[in-house]
């Protein structure tokens, strides 16, 4: 047989899994944007109406970027990198919000592509084809990216790191890590909490089997410490600017922003529940035994397939659009499969060493904290990986007809699913129906005044198919029928309005005049 026929059934197959992981890309995509086709009619969308959350936080603070020097003000209280991107995102879309959410969905398609190449850098092509398509197809990553939140970012940024990391470490090349250590200084920008995976990189640079990381001669022993402070360096000066800025504004020396103690104490106070709760009890001490109890409650909160809602309830975000149950990846999926992989993993752990540690350190950031769903986001990417990692090395046992080591493996995956398989009571609670109720009055009555009826309209035909009870969906459903000239189902609906609530003199005056009209 002639050397180009020998090599047919590899180009067969790369070309196989090239196309299989452009059509996942591609169904990645189309799904967001059918996501975004019905969330931009949705009472979750503007941000401006949004008052006392991060959304609106967000979008007037980088208005406030775009007319203000960057030198005023106080110290940063958040992250400010997301801010500065928004902004950047509000100059060149004209404060488009689809645009900007259609951007950040895009973003979040490419980050599937970086779980391909880091799963297929670490294990194989299949592995990284699996976590990209978990990534792809996981509901809450498609939330949080839409929105205005920094959480998609700081996700995207977390996950571009360490696949750089694994990217520089196949080639000893100084560009390479120097644009490792500017992603680095953005992901600390974005998000603080990254600093904890630091002393676990500097261990990790010395355990990985290949010590030749730079173009250079120098000592292999030296290499990985040149490394780690090379990384430091490029990122510190990346941060440096904002350190000057809050310096400058207030003579204090505030490395990035200053909400640090502000969230440790909502996660370590005596009263804590683990959650994003105010408390008002003493801040517990890391020696007491009362910390570390809620540390172990932490984790077994983050190991929950619940999804802990904060600024967004993700099961209420899959009634509002159904659409989204196309995205039918979930927590309580993914990351059974993920710890199981995770465990494998410690059977290559010097050249793994790096990604294992990055998985533990986006677990113990949260769990250091407190819960919320957004939060859990980069750990879910790392247990992507891991999933593929699993199902692929499954095979390969199974193919070598070797059985147990396979079934022992997927028991653990199993047990953990079963065990953590827990939610608090309802999906949906009454506090996240009562937000949806008045973010959907406030989006209809704003939208009826900038005279968009079409936009009130679909609003408030969520609104009542969501709550049918509330009195207020049908006399604003009614309101927009009346609009559309239907005073038929406007006074069915004004009718159901005043059985629901007989004193609510706006549905008496409407009822009256349509009545009187019809007459």
């Amino acid at each position: 047989m002639s050397k180009k026929h020998r090599k047919q059934p590899h180009k067969k197959k790369y070309k196989i899994t090239n196309l299989l992981f452009g059509i996942i890309l591609l169904f990645g995509f189309i799904l967001r944007c059918v996501y975004l086709y019905y969330f931009k009619d949705s009472a979750y969308f503007n941000p401006f109406l949004m008052d006392g959350y991060d959304q609106k936080t967000f979008i007037l603070w980088a208005q406030q970027i775009l007319q203000h020097p960057f030198a005023k003000g106080d110290p940063f209280y958040m992250a400010p990198l997301y801010a500065f991107f928004l902004s950047f995102l509000h100059l060149i879309s004209g404060g488009n919000l689809i645009i900007i959410s259609l951007i950040q969905l895009v973003i979040d398609v490419v980050l599937c592509f970086l779980l391909y190449y880091l799963g297929k850098t670490l294990y194989n092509e299949w592995s990284g084809i699996i976590a990209a398509f978990l990534a792809c197809f996981y509901r809450t990553s498609i939330v949080y990216a839409a929105t205005i939140l920094s959480d998609g970012l700081i996700y995207f940024l977390y996950i571009l790191f360490i696949t750089l990391i694994y990217f520089s470490l196949q080639k000893p090349n100084f560009t390479r890590w120097i644009i490792t250590g500017i992603v680095l200084g953005l992901s600390a920008l974005a998000k603080p909490t990254i600093a904890i995976f630091f002393p676990f990189l500097l261990l990790g640079l010395y355990l990985y089997p290949e010590k030749k990381f730079l173009p250079v001669e120098i000592k292999a022993k030296l290499q990985p410490l040149t490394i780690f402070f090379l990384l430091l360096f490029i990122s510190g000066l990346v941060i440096l600017p904002v350190t000057i800025r809050n310096y400058y504004a207030s003579g204090q020396f505030v490395p990035i922003c200053t909400n640090g103690p502000v969230n440790w104490k909502i996660g370590n106070s005596a009263d804590s529940i683990g959650l994003f709760h105010y408390p008002k009890g003493e801040l517990l001490s890391p020696l007491s035994l009362a910390f570390w109890k809620l540390f172990i409650t932490k984790l077994h909160l983050f190991f929950t397939s619940y999804e802990w809602p904060q600024n967004l309830n993700v099961h209420l975000m899959e009634e509002v659009i159904p659409t989204l149950k196309y995205a039918f990846v979930k927590f309580g999926f993914i990351v059974p499969m993920g710890f199981a992989g995770f465990v494998i993993l410690f059977k290559n752990w010097r050249k793994n060493f790096i990604f294992i540690t990055f998985t533990i350190s986006n677990v113990l950031w949260v769990v250091l904290f407190f819960i919320t769903d957004r939060y859990r986001l980069p750990a879910v990417g790392c247990f992507s990986i891991c999933a593929g990692y699993l199902i692929v090395w499954s095979l390969e046992q199974l193919k070598a007809k070797k059985l147990l080591q396979p079934i022992f493996v997927w028991l653990i995956a199993g047990i953990f699913a079963f065990y953590f398989n827990t939610k608090p009571g309802p999906l949906i609670s009454d506090v996240s129906y009562r937000v949806f109720a008045n973010l959907s009055v406030k989006n209809i009555q704003y939208d009826l005044q900038q005279k968009n009826l079409s936009k009130a309209y679909k609003e408030a035909l969520t609104y009542y198919r969501i709550l049918p009870g509330d009195f207020k969906a049908n006399f604003l459903l009614a309101n927009t029928f009346f609009l559309k000239g239907d005073k038929k189902t406007a006074e069915i609906l004004l009718k159901r309005t005043l059985t629901l609530s007989p004193d609510f003199i706006p549905a008496q005056k409407m009822l009256k005049y349509i009545e009187s009209s019809i007459m």
